[in-house]
């Protein structure tokens, strides 16, 4: 009976501190008196992320209650404070104008015990601007050129793997087809491997792929808990990555990297690039060799970061711009006829020049981004206090701040009728008459994405190599409207997006 008195004290005692430590952690904005959104456990404002709702589907309204009153809103991710930005000017203010007070994504990483969430995207402080800078130079224009020539390589399977659908008069899912095409570009252009993922119609990176960004529910709560208490976390040596990925692709890069090195391999590709930067300190041939290396480790990580953001996101972008045209056939019209005019210059071939020239498919690339933008929300962290005006309060150090970049992009003050898909949004003379932050699929500022112009031309590729032969429309498999997928952390349509497909 003793006992049973001393347990149930003790439960009253942690229950009661606990319900103490909630309620205070979730009064930090109304105790600053900044109008903010309630939370509870376990995802703070984001309860219901990952089954019901897509996270977009949860920031949009209350990016919309607050934009005309007060210029950012108060949040909860998990217990933890997160300021989300409704007004623009204050958007610039983190991207650009005050970036050394936000520098730094917040994201999870434990170079220690998971060495592939240590990437660039996530690393903080000097050693990002180190890598940064050291591999701004791979994505010049020169370098992106050379590679283009396997990307048109891939092209031409890229097409030819419509045929089956076009013999058999069956739709065809075109996410997974530029998941395929993208899969095999990236793999190729990055390691050299060849993927094979068009012929076959899979490949394990695929599958890999399939698990980092579609996560389970308890996965995503997980990653949530990983970024909301990242400090104990690496103290407990927790790991993000989950343990079949990073075996395949740590396996897949050494072993790459050690043929190469062993053979006096070079190709033309991301990895050698990452590999003259471990040996010599430089990607640049030209420049003299310098003490600061990379480690493997790093080669990896990066490898890694390149080859599943650059994939999916750009798979993605491809397949929904697929969509639009099939659904708006004027402007399928349109943009082809482009496409087939700017062919007739180059001899029929599609060459980095040509792609340069089809102003129209770039805006359509463009209108695709805005509707459906791959990564809806931009996030940094407060390195330093920085006052916020409207509500006036100092933002402290270690405060997260959320961009809603879909939000924004479906502003009707902004892009009036949002819903329309219009091309024309991106023309110069509209562009010019925007806020300069109206438009962020790629982020802005010194930590924009590093491939955002080798993602640009591999879509607008895909786009002009497909409508140079073929003809799309909707297929009645297709939701209409398109729903996104609630456990996709990129955008990604419920259900595929079906489409039929004839030849010109």
């Amino acid at each position: 009976m003793e006992l049973l008195s001393i347990t149930l004290y003790l439960v009253g005692a942690v229950s009661g501190l606990l319900y103490y430590y909630l309620r205070r952690k979730f009064a930090y904005w109304s105790d600053r008196n900044v109008p903010y959104v309630s939370g509870s456990l376990p995802m703070g404002s984001f309860n219901g992320m990952g089954s019901k709702k897509h996270f977009v589907e949860i920031m949009t309204p209350v990016y919309e209650q607050y934009k005309k009153t007060h210029t950012t809103v108060g949040m909860f991710l998990c217990v933890n404070p997160l300021l989300l930005a409704t007004d623009l000017d204050f958007v610039k203010q983190v991207l650009v104008k005050n970036f050394n007070s936000f520098h730094d994504r917040g994201m999870f990483f434990n170079e220690r015990d998971d060495p592939l969430a240590s990437h660039m995207f996530s690393i903080e402080g000097e050693r990002w601007r180190f890598l940064r800078n050291k591999l701004s130079p791979t994505f010049s224009s020169g370098k992106i050129k050379y590679m283009f020539l396997t990307v048109r390589e891939i092209g031409l399977e890229f097409s030819d793997s419509f045929e089956p659908y076009l013999e058999q008069k069956k739709p065809v899912d075109v996410s997974a087809q530029a998941a395929m095409f993208t899969c095999d570009v990236i793999g190729s252009c990055a390691f050299g491997l060849n993927c094979n993922a068009l012929k076959d119609g899979s490949t394990k990176l695929l599958d890999l792929a399939d698990k980092i960004f579609h996560p389970r529910p308890l996965q995503m709560v997980w990653m949530l808990l990983l970024i909301s208490f990242r400090e104990l976390a690496v103290k407990l040596r927790l790991k993000q990555t989950p343990a079949d990925v990073e075996s395949y692709f740590v396996d897949v890069v050494r072993k790459t990297v050690e043929h190469r090195e062993k053979n006096n391999i070079t190709r033309p590709d991301f990895l050698q690039l990452l590999m003259r930067l471990k040996n010599k300190g430089t990607v640049d041939e030209n420049e003299e060799d310098s003490n600061e290396t990379i480690t493997m480790n790093e080669v990896i990580a990066q490898a890694f970061l390149f080859f599943f953001a650059g994939f999916e996101t750009s798979s993605k972008a491809l397949s929904f711009a697929l969509f639009e045209l099939a659904i708006n056939p004027e402007i399928q019209e349109k943009t082809r006829e482009e496409v087939q005019r700017t062919l007739a210059k180059y001899d029929g071939l599609i060459t980095y020049e040509a792609l340069k020239d089809m102003t129209y498919v770039e805006q359509v690339v463009n209108e695709s981004l805005r509707k459906y933008a791959p990564v809806g929300q931009i996030v940094r962290i407060a390195n330093e206090p920085h006052r916020v005006r409207s509500p006036d309060f100092t933002l402290e150090k270690g405060t997260m701040v959320m961009i809603p970049v879909h939000s924004i992009h479906h502003d009707a003050e902004i892009y009036p009728d949002p819903s329309r898909f219009d091309p024309d949004r991106f023309t110069p003379e509209a562009i010019g008459g925007r806020h300069s932050h109206s438009f962020l699929p790629f982020g802005d500022g010194p930590r924009n994405c590093i491939g955002m112009r080798f993602a640009l031309l591999e879509v607008k590729f895909g786009i002009a190599q497909l409508l140079s032969r073929l003809r799309f429309s909707v297929n009645e498999q297709t939701q209409v409207p398109l729903r996104y997928d609630p456990k996709g952390n990129v955008a990604s349509a419920l259900g595929g997006i079906w489409l039929n497909v004839e030849r010109v």
